[in-house]
Parts: C-alpha cells; sequence; structure tokens
C-alpha cells in the first residue's frame, strides 16, 4: 500500500528524495505517470513518486499539473504527501507550494528548504549556497532559470497570494499560522529539531523541501524496511554530461586532465536530433564504446571549449530558441547513450543533469525507474528494466559534487569503497 507520495519537478530530484526512502528499506518507485493508479503497484510498495517535470513550465501549468497529482493522491487515500523542491529553489516553489496546499485541503504546508549536508542553508527566511545568497550566487546566473531572489518570501509571493510564515527557531510555537510555513535550518541538528517538533505536533501529512529534509522521512512515517541488496556494477564509468552548469563543467575537466577520454558535440552535432542516424555519429558511438574498454572514466560531454556561447551564437544564426536548444540537446544525447547501452557498454552510466534523465527515460519507453542508494551525497544509483534486462544508472543534478567526483567515484567503485548505507 502507497503511504507517501513525492511529487518532484524534475528527474534528478525525484530520485535523490527518493533514495533517502530506499536506503532505509522502504520500497519506492519513481514514475512519470500523473494518472498513476495505486492497484498498479504491487502492495509492497511504500513509497511512489512522481516526476512531475514542472521545473521548465510556465507558473500556471506546473500549478495545475502538481494540484491535479495532488487532488489524485487525496482521493486514493495516500496519507502522507512531499512536495519536493529545488535545493536552490529554481522553477515554481510558490506556485507548487500553493498547488499542494489548495489540493489537500490543509490550512498550511510545512516547507523545509536547506540541505545543509549540501551546504544549501536557511537563516532568517534567506536561502545560501555555500554561504553565498542564491540571487548572487552562481545560480543567479544561470542562462536558463536564474534564481532572482534569496528571501523565500519574496520567491514565494512572486508566484502565489497564499501567507508565507518565516519560522527561525524549531521549537517556535507556529500554531496559529496558516498558509506557507517557511522553516529555518543551517544544520543536520535544525532538521532533525525540526522533524520532532512537526512529529509531536502531528503535523508529518503535508509537508515540503528537497532531499535534505527527505532522509529524514522514513522516521517520521514509519517507513522502515530491510535495506536494499546492492547490484553488481561495472567500475568503469561513462560519464554523459548534458549539464552547462559550472561544477559539472569542471568535474569533467578535472578528470579529463587527469587522463579520462572526453568526447565533445559541436553545437551542429547537439541541436539536430537528426545527426545520430548518420555515420558521424556511429563512428563516435564506436569511439566512446571502444575508450570504455579501455578507460576506467569516459566523458560524452555536450559541451566542447568556448561553452555554451559557441552553441547560443550558432542557435541565433539558425533561429533556435532556447527551449528548443535544451530540447534537442538531450535528445541528441539520450540517443548515443542508448546506442552505447543497445551495443553492450562497458561502463555505468552516469547522466548528469534532469533533463537529459528525463529525456533517456522517456525515450527509452522506460516506465518506472528503482532508487537502490547514493554512492555520495545527490550521486543515486538506480536499477531500470531496459528491453527485458536490468541495466544500473547513476545520476546528479548539474550543480552537485566536489571537482575530483568522477575519479574519486572510479577509484572508490574499483576498490568497492563507494556505497554508502
Amino acid at each position: 500500500m502507497i503511504k507517501l507520495l513525492i511529487i518532484s519537478d524534475d528527474f534528478t530530484g525525484a530520485l535523490d528524495t527518493s533514495v533517502q526512502l530506499s536506503v532505509s528499506g522502504a520500497t519506492a518507485y519513481v514514475t512519470l505517470d500523473f494518472d498513476f493508479n495505486t492497484s498498479d503497484f504491487s502492495p509492497e510498495t511504500d513509497v511512489l513518486v512522481v516526476d512531475a517535470e514542472t521545473r521548465h513550465l510556465n507558473r500556471k501549468d506546473a500549478y495545475e499539473a502538481v494540484f491535479s497529482i495532488t487532488e489524485h493522491a487525496r482521493k486514493a487515500g495516500i496519507p502522507y504527501i512531499y512536495k519536493k523542491t529545488d535545493s536552490v529553489l529554481r522553477g515554481n516553489i510558490g506556485a507548487e507550494l500553493s498547488a499542494v496546499l489548495k489540493a489537500s485541503g490543509q490550512r498550511r504546508i510545512h516547507f523545509i528548504p536547506a540541505y545543509p549536508q549540501m551546504d544549501r542553508t536557511t537563516r532568517k527566511g534567506i536561502h545560501y549556497a555555500d554561504n553565498i545568497p542564491i540571487d548572487k550566487s552562481i545560480f543567479g546566473k544561470d542562462p536558463f532559470e536564474p534564481v532572482l531572489y534569496s528571501d523565500i518570501t519574496q520567491i514565494i509571493r512572486s508566484q502565489t497570494d497564499v501567507t508565507t510564515s518565516i519560522i527561525e527557531d524549531p521549537v517556535q510555537d507556529w500554531s496559529q499560522y496558516e498558509g506557507i510555513l517557511i522553516h529555518d535550518s543551517q544544520s543536520v541538528d535544525d532538521l532533525e529539531l525540526i522533524a520532532q517538533k512537526l512529529k509531536e505536533k502531528g503535523e508529518i501529512h503535508l509537508l515540503a523541501g528537497c532531499a535534505g529534509f527527505a532522509a529524514l522521512l522514513p522516521a517520521l512515517t514509519g517507513l522502515w524496511g530491510n535495506k536494499p541488496q546492492i547490484p553488481e556494477i561495472s567500475s568503469h564509468l561513462l560519464i554523459a554530461c548534458g549539464s552547462i552548469h559550472p561544477v559539472s563543467l569542471a568535474q569533467c575537466s578535472y578528470a579529463a586532465r587527469r587522463g579520462a577520454p572526453h568526447y565533445h558535440l559541436t553545437p551542429e552535432e547537439k541541436l539536430n536530433p537528426f545527426w545520430t542516424n548518420g555515420e558521424e555519429a556511429c563512428s563516435l558511438v564506436s569511439q566512446v564504446f571502444q575508450s570504455c574498454e579501455k578507460s576506467p572514466v569516459v566523458i560524452l560531454n555536450a559541451n566542447g571549449p568556448d561553452e555554451p556561447g559557441k552553441t547560443y551564437a550558432y542557435a541565433k544564426e539558425k533561429g533556435i530558441d532556447l527551449l528548443q536548444i535544451r530540447e534537442n540537446v538531450v535528445t541528441v544525447m539520450a540517443q548515443l547513450i542508448e546506442g552505447l547501452i543497445d551495443r553492450g557498454v562497458n561502463a555505468t552510466v552516469f547522466l548528469m543533469g534532469g533533463d537529459l534523465l528525463y529525456q533517456f527515460v522517456k525515450q527509452t519507453g522506460i516506465n518506472v525507474i528503482s532508487p537502490v542508494c547514493e554512492v555520495e551525497h545527490g550521486v543515486v544509483l538506480s536499477e531500470v528494466l531496459y528491453k527485458g534486462e536490468r541495466v544500473n544508472i547513476l545520476s546528479k543534478s548539474g550543480g552537485f559534487g566536489r571537482e575530483t567526483l568522477f575519479m574519486d567515484l572510479s577509484d572508490g567503485f574499483q576498490r568497492n569503497l563507494c556505497i554508502r548505507q
């Protein structure tokens, strides 16, 4: 019986949140199906995660999608709902929190946006990344979805008229408040105090936040079980980078400096979805395949030198807008990855960026993905059923992780040291 529904705005977020339940022994599945039927899942299913893919939608469409999913869950009798939000507040935060609250019929929703394990913290309602206000950080300069405000109340008010309140102290009395309650937190201890207070007050049925607070959901909801069996995985890594985030690009550059074969796509290649049908793409797949046989880390990067400037200039010349750039790039990358898997590539595929992960799953017809564990904070190992075979996939958001991540993971996998439990 499904006891907890998690609604995410992108695919990597769906996985790095649901895996917090999986590692505690709860049975969790991620689906793209908005109109899910609870009877389609086994009675042992504890957690269902719906990837609503609302990150890039307009405010109205995001609100309607999340309202519909929440209403569907309420009618299905699912007792706990968690609205997963981006750890740096990208997307339609206010509209989606408003949608969950109104569709649920509850008086308030508790929003705990911090992820202190990844240096995302909230003080006096201001959100920070690495102690820098979000709008002044690299996330404020994102070409696709810049974060315009660091004041969370301001973000929410720009999208909804629902009342918001800042809860600065975990023991503060908020019993008279209604609407969206934003909880400050700067440490894991703060998160645990908030969770304790919510449980004492019986207010754990409607919550929101990122993967940071989701790690406490097993204790809050009682969703425990036997820890998942970790599948055998190849120690070789094929990094598929569809992100233009500086963190991702730095990780790729570091691995290349350490000797990892690094294949780039040109603007002409990645902006043409039909390019993958030609001989050049076939040759590239063969080269990457052969490199994966020999090298512990191989990178297939949608970004070449002087990016993203060269791609924007080419796109402008060809009349391709920003939305089409994103769609074309992930389509081409997903087709290349599918071709490599079909050949039986000797590597664990590591998909970077929620858009690429979503496109790969959608394009290959995968209906459900099962998170297994985290190998690092924000790096999730999942299993998918692809053409009748179980395939291991690693994934992460573009903005997570240290520069040495790929090489550290490769070294750890070779020594069987990198699975976190």
